[in-house]
């Protein structure tokens, strides 16, 4: 009898041990700025041992702790009852600046990568607020305007430096006062492609697509007209045959081919003609009609799985085809207005 109640009694121990326990909690102020004291107060049902995470790498043990935010930002504060984690309870606070300011959601930019950029305003007394950012020349907005509190940027490069240095600024206005906040920053390279085109005059362009976006044409240096020199549009080695623009007659009879690639994966021919640009498969079947533009140089990038061709409009690209009977529902892309391209390559590996 005493064994049964024994064990009866440490199962209530485990019960009681394991339950639940309702996690809350207030803070005052509700706004408070960097630096001012904020009171902690812990409305939780039970619970004998208490730790706070305050988000900002600083803890507490106590029941009912006061802290300094010394920073301004925004924070998840945390609360775990008796060291079990089914007993948490978590909530943000804002601490502001004891001036308008502004917070940018990571410290860590990279090129063209998205940046939230919001106005930071201690305003318990609902004043009228202005806003006006002062931007970089490379900085591009993607959400809101000049105006807005939050807005969505991303940054072009505009050095070859690993790191460009940049600067923002708001002015913002509150009850009729101007308070003007700058922040310097550093901007990352992110690893991207490029395209590099070799005009009719032997200089360099070069086009880099980064995250969906496309930069304008700049000029290239020594380091593309190396690479851009060793691709060819002219000659294709397959399988330890050799394919020559010029002697393309038997596969396209009916083709007064510039130039071709070769889509070694899928085995697909595409050629550019004065009648534009076809794709077909291997043995010349299914030839298709891609682009009915005036073609010249082009470019198989297998890797990211695109063709990009040259035109009097400028250069153009789209997916490759991998259908049987080549048919596609894709629309070609104008890349840009650049109408003397004499030869393309794509440098997967440049930044």
């Amino acid at each position: 009898m005493n064994k049964y109640m024994m064990i009866c009694f440490a199962l209530a121990i485990m019960i009681v041990g394991c339950k639940k326990v309702e996690v809350d909690f207030t803070f005052s102020p509700t706004e408070p700025k960097a630096g001012q004291l904020v009171k902690f107060s812990n409305h939780s049902s039970e619970g004998e041992n208490w730790s706070w995470d305050f988000g900002d790498k600083t803890n507490s043990v106590l029941k009912n702790p006061h802290h300094t935010f010394t920073k301004p930002g925004t924070y998840t504060v945390t609360l775990m009852v008796d060291s079990a984690k089914y007993n948490t309870y978590s909530r943000t606070i804002t601490v502001y600046d004891t001036v308008p300011s502004f917070v940018a959601s990571t410290d860590s930019i990279c090129h063209y990568t998205d940046v939230v950029l919001t106005a930071n305003v201690y305003n318990p007394y609902g004043y009228k607020l202005t806003y006006a950012w002062d931007l970089p020349e490379n900085c591009v907005i993607t959400s809101g305007t000049l105006t807005d509190k939050v807005i969505i940027v991303y940054f072009k490069e505009y050095s070859k430096k690993t790191t460009d240095s940049i600067s923002i600024g708001i002015h913002i206005t509150q009850n009729g006062k101007d308070y003007h906040r700058t922040r310097n920053f550093h901007v990352h390279k992110t690893i991207s492609p490029s395209i590099l085109m070799m005009l009719k005059d032997y200089t360099i362009r070069r086009q880099h697509l980064i995250h969906g976006y496309l930069e304008d044409p700049i000029m290239g240096d020594g380091e593309d007209v190396h690479m851009i020199e060793l691709a060819t549009d002219t000659i294709v080695t397959f399988n330890d045959s050799t394919f020559y623009a010029s002697q393309m007659g038997d596969i396209f009879p009916d083709q007064s081919i510039n130039r071709l690639q070769l889509d070694a994966m899928a085995q697909k021919w595409y050629i550019t003609t004065p009648e534009g640009l076809f794709v077909a498969n291997f043995n010349g079947q299914n030839i298709t009609s891609i682009d009915s533009e005036a073609s010249g140089a082009i470019h198989v990038d297998a890797y990211r799985n695109m063709i990009y061709w040259a035109t009097p409009s400028g250069l153009k690209a789209m997916p490759l085809i991998k259908s049987k009977n080549n048919q596609f529902s894709t629309t070609p892309i104008l890349y840009n207005s650049i109408s003397d391209i004499d030869r393309i390559v794509v440098n997967n590996n440049y930044r």
